[in-house]
């Protein structure tokens, strides 16, 4: 028995890949790093080491150049010699360089004679192969070992082949648990109580003698079954990363470490191809219960992964999602009265026997059927071996074939508490299904660990980082594309830019996956920079105009298959508007202010519509009307909860709410509208906001959310601009709008509309004429729709307005007499910047 705790620490090749890291290890295992101090009385230490980084390969490459007879395996044996002659002379202290130097002699000496005997023979047996990989790691533990020594550290040099003992499986050895416990801990009693143990990974020996290897990870390995062996405190691998990670950094690179595992979660996570654990490392650790720490050669400090018993009343989760790719499903296709007498084990069994490993099992009962994922490189053996197994039961009709499918993976998302969690698998198949991810098989495993599916190859990546947003970052993922790239689609660029890391922050993380204009598309589903989205498309804007953007547009949303995609329409344009409901029916919703769509017939308005609800795609456009007052939410919640809208008056424009605000203070009707054109109030044409055009739509808008059939074109509208200037040219309408002027001066102003007993109203102050003028649109249930210009009493909702403040009345059968009143700022390109963004985010929560 060790009389002190036994701390072991495992260093991989990488860790010990030049002098420099060697040098590194001295000082984290001497300076007590990952598991407290190891000073003098803290605890003994073991040091298990791989062979120097690279090493391995290059004599596997010398085995493979041996018996392919090409004379190569001399130069690597050669240039392997020099390497490690090269870290003697840079760790070992140089009273011991001559003994060292002698012993890696004899060592290669011993290669080169094993290397030749496989040149004449043109072959190498197994066993011949474990004696010459497992030479790395015996040629660098003595170096390692100096290098302590050459610190001012007491060390000693183990071989494991003297106490990891192993059957005779060449290539993938299992130990004898009993005896190589017993063997170590002698080996351990024998080591000076202040000296560093310092053993070979990866190697073992026979009951004869005969050196073996454990096979992948076996220096892992070799440092867990020595921490179970000699009942350990701990037991630390060191490798090059922070820990397990919750995915692959190369496929989702916000993969972070994770603190805590479980032995079974560490283990589900190594079965289903997480690289930085093998199945069976935790094997000789779970009965005593030791630790066991990941953590960084490189980066010390951090805190790395924790793996031991689970804690108790832990929350059901799911904590990472990992994937095996190269999978094959092969599929047993029973009839559908099948009496098959214990069908499953006939099906397992032979590829046991056969050695094809199995990462999920998938049975429908009720017609005997088996689906079987094997790595892809297995799939013809195993269709052979059940074929043949179940010769008689197909030749009888009772299963029908065995076949394969190649070209796929098992994605799997490991946790606990998977059985006790209500909706959790769901929420696993519902990801999938956002991420248009087909699912060819499932499988929750006996456990409550793991919930795996086969996928497409093609599709493993796309899936590993939908569920490992959805579960490990905890947040959903959104795709954004914005068409238009004006004023207002530049803010929302900015606007998505500023607050995404808040978002993010805030549990939904928005890719920008596209930016398109009238003539370019800048596309890339991994994400856009939204402060470089613009340079990518003026890049475009270079080369000549393409042809049919809205249609590559539309073919490139249909075919991205983008998990919560939500298009961004920042255009004034009919033409993007007539594409709604396309992009709607194909399952993209639609964020829009985009007026021209309500301004379309009733007809295309109902199709928009249902392309909504069939598809189950948002369609919002709280920002066409009234800006961030929350109109038509408003509106549309009063309808659903079965008031009825009698009612509606608004000044509805902020740009004519300006033009009017300015001639009550003063200003002539041509400086009032220079002015709200020189604060980016209106449109390119300023005919279109003096037409009331925009009134109109927006006035329509409102009426279908209260259930009226009617477009823009049955409001009566009152224009503003002189008809005389209506066609000339925009340079000559700018010149000759003062012309207009004198007519504003000494225009009446109209009298108010008779007052009702749903409305506000100020006692008439003078027959025919009712104070200050406002561009007015109103709304009666009857369907009765106007607007234009009126003279508002001081007493109503549109008085006082400063600027371009709007403001909306609503009369309803539940609010009696007094209307609900909304007022606030109109709409400038960055109020409805943030309102296009308000309404994205709650598209993307909507499709949850």
């Amino acid at each position: 028995m060790p009389d002190r705790p036994v701390h072991v620490d495992k260093f991989g090749g990488t860790s010990v890949a030049t002098p420099e890291r060697v040098r590194r290890v001295v000082e984290i295992v001497a300076g007590g790093v990952g598991e407290g101090p190891r000073g003098e009385g803290a605890g003994r230490r073991v040091v298990v080491t791989s062979a120097f980084g690279g090493v391995t390969d290059r004599l596997l490459d010398a085995v493979e150049a041996a018996v392919g007879r090409t004379g190569a395996h001399r130069e690597i044996l050669a240039a392997l010699r020099a390497r490690h002659a090269d870290a003697l002379a840079a760790l070992a202290p140089e009273s011991e360089r001559d003994a060292l130097g002698r012993a890696l002699d004899t060592l290669f000496v011993e290669l080169g004679e094993l290397l030749y005997g496989m040149y004449l023979l043109r072959e190498c047996t197994p066993r011949f192969r474990d004696a010459i990989v497992s030479a790395g790691e015996r040629a660098a533990v003595p170096l390692v070992a100096a290098a302590f020594r050459a610190a001012g550290h007491a060390a000693v040099a183990l071989d494991a082949t003297a106490f990891v003992r192993t059957d005779d499986a060449f290539g993938e050895a299992a130990p004898d648990l009993p005896e190589t416990r017993r063997l170590a801990r002698a080996a351990l009693a024998a080591v000076p109580a202040d000296a560093v143990a310092v053993v070979t990974g990866f190697v073992g020996s026979t009951a004869d003698g005969v050196t073996t290897t454990l096979g992948r990870s076996g220096s892992d390995y070799t440092a867990t079954l020595l921490a179970g062996a000699l009942d350990a405190a701990a037991c630390v691998i060191w490798t090059d990363v922070d820990g397990v990670l919750s995915a692959d950094p190369r496929v989702v690179p916000e993969a972070f470490p994770l603190e805590h595992l479980s032995y079974a979660e560490a283990a589900e996570l190594a079965h289903f191809g997480a690289k930085v654990l093998h199945p069976r490392t935790m094997r000789p650790l779970v009965r005593a219960g030791i630790p066991l720490q990941i953590k960084n050669t490189l980066r010390p400090e951090a805190p790395g992964t924790r793996v031991g018993p689970a804690p108790p009343g832990a929350e059901p989760s799911i904590r990472a999602v990992t994937a095996i790719r190269g999978a094959a499903l092969v599929r047993v296709e029973g009839a559908a009265v099948l009496d098959v007498a214990d069908l499953g084990r006939r099906v397992l069994a032979p590829l046991a026997d056969g050695g094809v490993p199995v990462s999920l099992v998938a049975q429908a009962s009720a017609e005997g059927s088996f689906g079987l994922a094997v790595r892809e490189a297995d799939a013809d053996a195993a269709v052979r071996l059940l074929s043949r197994a179940l010769a008689r039961e197909v030749e009888r009709g009772d299963v029908f074939g065995v076949r394969a499918e190649g070209g796929g993976a098992v994605v799997a998302a490991v946790g606990s508490g998977m059985h006790g969690a209500t909706g959790l698998a769901g929420r696993f198949f519902h990801t999938l299904a956002r991420a248009h991810v087909p699912v060819r098989a499932v499988a929750q495993g006996g456990g409550d660990h793991t919930i795996s599916a086969v996928v497409a190859d093609a599709d493993a990546a796309r899936a590993v980082g939908a569920l490992h947003e959805a579960f490990a970052l905890r947040r959903l993922r959104a795709h954004v594309v914005v068409v238009g790239a004006g004023a207002l689609g530049r803010r929302v660029l900015a606007l998505l830019g500023a607050e995404s890391e808040r978002l993010r922050a805030g549990g939904l993380h928005l890719v920008l996956a596209g930016v398109a204009d009238s003539r370019r598309l800048a596309w890339e589903p991994d994400g856009l920079h939204p402060a470089q989205a613009l340079d990518a498309l003026d890049a475009l804007a270079a080369a000549p105009p393409a042809p049919g953007v809205l249609d590559a547009l539309t073919d490139r949303l249909a075919a991205a298959r983008l998990e919560r995609l939500v298009v961004v329409d920042a255009t004034p344009s009919a033409d993007v508007a007539a594409r709604h409901a396309a992009w709607l029916a194909g399952g993209a919703a639609v964020v829009t202010p985009n007026k021209e769509a309500a301004g379309r017939s009733a007809a295309a308005w109902g199709e928009v519509q249902r392309a909504a609800r069939d598809a189950e795609a948002p369609y919002l456009y709280e920002a066409a009307v009234g800006a961030g007052l929350g109109v038509v939410a408003r509106l549309r919640d009063l309808v659903r909860t079965g008031d009825r809208v009698l009612r509606v008056e608004g000044v509805l424009s902020g740009t004519l709410a300006f033009v009017m605000n300015r001639m009550r203070d003063g200003a002539a009707f041509s400086a009032a509208v220079a002015a709200a054109r020189d604060a980016g109030l209106t449109e390119p044409d300023v005919r279109d906001d003096l037409s009331g055009r925009d009134a109109a739509r927006k006035l329509a808008l409102l009426a279908r959310e209260v259930g009226l059939d009617v477009a823009a074109a049955d409001v009566a509208v009152e224009g503003l601009a002189p008809p005389a200037l209506a066609d000339v040219p925009l340079a000559a309408f700018w010149d000759r709008l003062p012309e207009a002027d004198a007519d504003w001066q000494d225009r009446p102003a109209p009298p108010r509309p008779p007052a009702s007993g749903a409305e506000i109203s100020a006692p008439d102050d003078a027959p025919g004429r009712g104070g200050e003028l406002q561009y007015v649109a109103r709304l009666d249930a009857d369907g009765s729709i106007r607007a234009g210009v009126e003279a508002v009493a001081p007493g109503s909702p549109f008085a006082g307005l400063q600027g371009a403040e709007i403001a909306v009345a609503v009369w309803t059968e539940r609010g009696g007499p007094r209307p609900l009143v909304l007022r606030g700022p109109g709409a400038s390109a960055d109020v409805t910047a943030a309102v296009v963004l308000a309404d994205v985010v709650r598209a993307a929560e909507a499709m949850r």
